[in-house]
């Protein structure tokens, strides 16, 4: 318990985001039960153009963020939060943090979206899951490492196996959303660039 409080106060918006979406997963296991299929997902807040389209139901655009469809896709995810989002937290001013998680979070779910208006694209998919934000911080490392090469280099070198598997998983497994990865981290990776590029690096770095 001690070191839980005390990763908390280290990290307290990962740690938040990921308490979260643990207290997301135990109200759908109470509700449905271990793993949840698409029918269930959909009623539970998962993002599926169509219900965005027709019945205005924006929020799905965030909820979907929160939700996982079993146990091993919450540990996966949360774990995968854990290692990108502990060590960004603790270089970054927490406010542009947290505007870094909340662009991935909408562009991971917001620009399927924009596609499925202009051409129909996913309107028959169901996704849900915090691993589009996962790939935005990917994006956001990459961003650092093109604005401050000195420091992030090494870890974005670092990085690109992990980041090459995620990618490939993505294309081979057809449950896993690719279109969420990559426009989270399109999300993710614009947002960091834009705050590292036109803040003050004093305000930017915690110390």
């Amino acid at each position: 318990m001690y070191e839980l409080e005390r990763r908390f106060h280290q990290f307290p918006v990962t740690m938040t985001l990921i308490g979260i979406c643990i207290i997301v997963y135990i109200v759908s296991f109470i509700l449905y039960g271990q793993e949840m299929n698409v029918y269930e997902a959909l009623d539970f807040g998962g993002y599926n153009p169509l219900y965005v389209d027709f019945y205005h139901e924006y929020y799905r655009l965030l909820t979907s963020n929160f939700i996982h469809f079993g146990i091993f896709h919450l540990l996966l995810n949360c774990y995968s939060l854990y290692n990108l989002g502990s060590f960004i937290e603790s270089f970054m001013d927490r406010i542009n943090y947290m505007i870094v998680l909340f662009i991935s979070a909408l562009a991971t779910t917001g620009i399927p979206y924009v596609l499925y208006l202009l051409n129909g694209f996913g309107a028959n998919s169901v996704s849900g899951g915090i691993s589009g934000v996962i790939f935005g911080l990917i994006g956001a490392i990459i961003a650092l490492a093109l604005t401050y090469h000195n420091i992030f280099d090494d870890v974005l070198r670092q990085l690109a196996p992990s980041i090459i598997i995620m990618l490939l998983l993505s294309l081979t497994i057809s449950s896993i959303s690719m279109s969420g990865h990559i426009c989270g981290m399109i999300g993710g990776f614009i947002a960091t660039y834009i705050l590292s590029n036109t803040m003050n690096n004093n305000r930017y770095y915690y110390n």
